[in-house]
Order: C-alpha cells, then sequence, then structure tokens
C-alpha cells in the first residue's frame, strides 16, 4: 500500500540513478497511484534535474506527463520564461513553451495567445537574431494559418530591422525567402536590403529578390549551401 513515507523515499533513491529513463515508468505508475498530491513532487523533481541538464529529454517528457495527467498548468509558463530568461538560446524551454501555449487548459489555446507571444519572440529574437530556436517558435505561432503570418506586419519588419544591420542575418533571409514563397510582395526596403547584402560574385542580372536570396544564403550557410540551391531550383522563377 503507497503512502506518504513510501513516496519521500522514491526521489531519494532515484536521483541516484543516472539513466532516470530507466525508471520514469514506474514513477508515472506511481505517481498515478497517488494522484495529484504527486504533482508538485513531481515537478519540482523535474525541474531539478533540469537545473543540471537542461536538455534532458526524459525530464521533459515526464513534466509533460504530469501536467498532462495531475495538472500543475497554472505557473509552467513562468517557468519557461525563467529559463529562457537564463539561456534564451535554450531549445527544450522553447519547446516547452509552445506545448504550454498549445495543450493548457487555461490559457485559451494557440489562437488566444497569439499576439502576447508574437511579442515575446520578436524581443528575443531583437536581441538574439542568429538563434534559430526563436525564429522556429514564431513560425510555429502561425501554425495552418500562413495568411495570417504573411499579413503580419511584425514578422516583416522584424526581417527588414535585422537585415539592415547586416550582422546575424541567416535566419532574417530564410524567413523572408518563406514569406515570399508564401506570396508576400517584398517592397523597396526589402530590396534596397537585399541589394546590400550581394557581393562582388552575384550575378548582376539576377533581378528577381527570391533568387537572390537563395544565392546569398548559398554563400552565408554553407552548411546547408544543398538545400539553398535546390529551394533556388523549386522557384517558379527558376522553371
Amino acid at each position: 500500500m503507497l503512502n506518504g513515507n513510501s513516496w519521500s523515499v522514491l526521489p531519494v533513491a532515484i536521483q541516484k540513478i543516472i539513466r532516470f529513463d530507466v525508471y520514469r515508468h514506474h514513477r508515472r505508475w506511481v505517481a498515478e497511484k497517488l494522484g495529484p498530491e504527486a504533482r508538485n513532487s513531481e515537478l519540482e523533481f523535474t525541474k531539478k534535474i533540469l537545473s543540471v541538464d537542461a536538455k534532458h529529454y526524459h525530464a521533459w517528457s515526464h513534466r509533460q506527463w504530469v501536467l498532462q495527467n495531475l495538472g500543475g498548468w497554472e505557473d509552467e509558463l513562468s517557468y519557461c520564461s525563467e529559463l529562457l530568461a537564463e539561456d534564451i538560446f535554450n531549445n527544450s524551454a522553447w519547446n516547452q513553451r509552445y506545448f504550454v501555449i498549445t495543450r493548457s487548459p487555461v490559457l485559451g489555446g494557440l489562437k488566444a495567445m497569439r499576439e502576447s507571444e508574437v511579442l515575446f519572440t520578436v524581443e528575443a529574437i531583437i536581441s538574439y537574431p542568429e538563434n534559430e530556436s526563436s525564429w522556429r517558435y514564431l513560425r510555429g505561432l502561425f501554425k495552418d494559418e500562413s495568411t495570417l503570418y504573411v499579413n503580419d506586419a511584425q514578422v516583416s519588419s522584424l526581417c527588414l530591422k535585422i537585415l539592415k544591420t547586416k550582422s546575424n542575418y541567416l535566419f532574417a533571409l530564410s524567413t523572408l525567402l518563406d514569406l515570399i514563397c508564401l506570396g508576400y510582395q517584398p517592397n523597396e526596403d526589402f530590396r534596397d536590403a537585399i541589394e546590400a547584402l550581394r557581393t562582388s560574385d552575384f550575378d548582376k542580372q539576377d533581378s528577381d529578390i527570391a533568387i537572390t536570396i537563395c544565392s546569398i544564403l548559398e554563400q552565408v550557410d554553407p552548411i546547408r549551401v544543398n538545400y539553398w540551391v535546390w529551394r533556388k531550383s523549386r522557384l517558379p522563377q527558376a522553371a
């Protein structure tokens, strides 16, 4: 029979085991038997693990299981904000934040959270435009809403602002390419910003902005050069 005493020894015992993944199923079984009274201790348990290893997959998985089965959603968005304040490049924290805004029964869903989350993410990107996680999060806020994504002035303005700095602009450039492929029509400010990124190696006859963007990305993102060559080949102008 389970009771408070038997439960209290589990965290101590399991913390001594490096491979938490081996024991998480038993831990969940115990938590299920105890019900909501295990919620706080389980959330605190995963928090301790994540303070040591912020990318611990099984700790995040267990935390999400606790939220969905035992509750505790009320403070989870704040917890994600705390983690991102400590390390804005914490991709796991960004993933958890998305999990919270799309699954939490107390926040109203993605549509209700979109406006405030876009503001939060734009500020994060302006501070660290080289952070791919925040750009991916921004795109995720418009899941299945391509028209809203294209028409949201905050997104295009963000791209232009980063491009004009001529620094850490890779993800701003790739986002602009995505927007154009979805129907966005860049104005002269964008064309001027892209033109300023050209090098002497570029073919001046390439007047199409999407083709030019792909060519720039081939140079500034050599690891994915084949991908950008492929993207260029898929453009209607390149057909």
